[in-house]
């Protein structure tokens, strides 16, 4: 079809004009938005491939499966509006595609009259009537008022003569010195007050958790790697038992409000053998609260993990807590599953492919564990927002997968459900999204959780809790990767215009850390 023109439900789409409008709402899309809207317009109610779409909108360019993915995204929440309760535009069919189901009729393009034009022709006739009413030069005057001549300044020298034989200059110098001391007064006066007001540049909040991991002089090895893993998990049990707000220390940020305890941890080599070290400290009082060493190895990954998350909740206050739920029971699945989210967290490609190497390994052993399932498709999913390689046929295998083996029921990690938020959002199912969400908040609020609490809300036409959630996600942890997930995972977030201060912060060409 050819038309230019289309009514898609409630909206009318200008191709010529990239724009769609309906009543007191216009928008302007980008032409690959326009193409692609076009097309699916075109053939409303057929069903079309992510390489069908290539193939016929992009003219079979070198486009990733990501991009269609974000452009389908992009159209759907422009064409619902931030409205709840709208209809659905565009649809996912499993495993062929996307559809539009709207109802479409193609239209004749308007030809609209400018009004600016008409408004543009009766300028001249008003001018003319006003130049008519106007009275005509009098040359007399102008003469008289040519002839003028301004009257000379007088010397400078008279100046100052005058004022001095006047005696009431006198008594305007002695106000106006009076005045000028009492200003000065009044200036040192305020300057001795703020000087001796406190100087505040940092506060400690005693309910956030610093979590930091010490790599020390060994660089990226297999204890190190090994620090990480146990980092997080540490983390995400005390997100999950305890009220306290944890923080990734990642980087430190200077100023501001800042860590009122922190939590270190390290795994060495000694000469008796590995060790892993936690120490939880009030920062504010300067005091140890827990202190221990475990002995580690390859056969006792899963005791020790364990042992260390019950002692620090017990340290906590929270001795009835169960840490290690829907953790892999295997000693070298968990082993690797802890090494793998030293790579995972990373935005550089070579690292994503090693963690998801790991993951795959474990998962030959423990094909149906809940949360190695989770971890393998969240990194997929990173791999493919932050490089752009997608793997979506395998990955939409273990999202079903995962989803068929959970059906709602057990305790299990936060991990879990933040997977299958995450690809209810990509399947399209929003509600369904936001009720997993519920699910993975009630197991502790991650920094993945704050992301997609950011595009549910950025679906519901809420930008400022979707600024906000962004936000907390940083703060949570600050390094590029949750600043790029942030704006790519999922579908593309402006956030110069969601999170102004934090895009201002990193840079608008390159993200700077702190």
């Amino acid at each position: 079809m050819s038309e230019s023109v289309f009514e898609i439900h409630d909206w009318t789409l200008s191709v010529d004009d990239n724009m769609l409008c309906r009543p007191d709402r216009e928008v302007y899309l980008e032409p690959r938005l326009v193409n692609l809207l076009r097309f699916l317009a075109s053939n409303a109610g057929t069903v079309f491939a992510r390489d069908a779409l290539i193939n016929e909108v992009w003219d079979g360019a070198e486009v990733t499966d990501q991009v269609v993915t974000q452009s389908i995204f992009e159209l759907r929440k422009i064409l619902k509006d931030g409205r709840f309760d709208a209809t659905d535009y565009i649809i996912t069919v499993p495993k062929r595609g996307y559809k539009l189901v709207a109802p479409v009729r193609p239209l004749q393009p308007l030809q609209v009259v400018s009004v600016v034009m008409a408004d543009a022709q009766s300028a001249p006739t008003a001018n003319s009537t006003l130049s008519d009413l106007s009275p005509p030069a009098d040359d007399e005057d102008d003469e008289a008022i040519s002839g003028v001549a301004p009257f000379p300044a007088g010397p400078l020298t008279r100046a100052i003569s005058t004022r001095a034989q006047d005696g009431r200059s006198r008594w305007k110098m002695i106000s106006f010195d009076i005045f000028v001391a009492v200003i000065l007064v009044a200036i040192v006066s305020l300057l001795s007050y703020q000087h001796t007001s406190p100087q505040v540049h940092s506060m400690l909040d005693p309910d956030l958790l610093v979590f930091r991991f010490h790599s020390g002089m060994e660089g990226d090895n297999e204890n190190v790697r090994l620090a990480d893993g146990i980092t997080r998990a540490l983390m995400g049990e005390v997100a999950a038992a305890t009220p306290l707000r944890v923080q990734y220390g990642a980087n430190t940020l200077m100023g501001g409000i800042l860590p009122g305890k922190e939590l270190s941890v390290r795994v060495s080599r000694q000469p008796g053998g590995t060790y892993l070290d936690l120490e939880y400290r009030n920062i504010n009082t300067n005091r140890v609260l827990f202190s221990h060493q475990y002995q580690l190895s390859r056969h006792n990954v899963h005791a020790v993990l364990q042992a260390s998350s019950q002692d620090l909740l017990r340290a906590l206050d929270q001795p009835d807590a169960l840490p290690g739920m829907g953790w892999p029971t295997d000693d070298a699945a968990l082993m690797a599953m802890m090494e793998a989210h030293y790579y995972t967290n990373s935005q550089d490609t070579v690292a994503l492919k090693r963690g998801i190497d790991l993951l795959d390994k474990s998962l030959a052993t423990q094909p149906d564990q809940p949360l190695l399932l989770a971890e393998r498709y969240l990194a997929g999913e990173a791999l493919a927002t932050l490089a752009g390689q997608s793997e979506s046929e395998r990955l939409q295998g273990i999202g079903t997968h995962l989803a068929s083996l959970v059906q709602d029921g057990g305790l299990l990690p936060a991990r879990v459900w933040e997977a299958l938020t995450l690809q209810a959002i990509l399947d399209g199912q929003q509600q369904q999204a936001n009720r997993l969400l519920a699910l993975a908040a009630s197991r502790g609020r991650s920094v993945l959780y704050h992301i997609l609490l950011g595009k549910l809300a950025e679906l519901d036409g809420r930008p400022e809790a979707a600024g906000d959630a962004y936000s907390q996600a940083f703060l949570m942890e600050a390094t590029e990767q949750t600043y790029l997930l942030c704006q790519r995972l999922g579908f593309y977030s402006n956030m110069e215009t969601l999170t102004p201060a934090l895009f201002n912060a990193l840079g608008q060409s390159k993200v700077k850390l702190f």
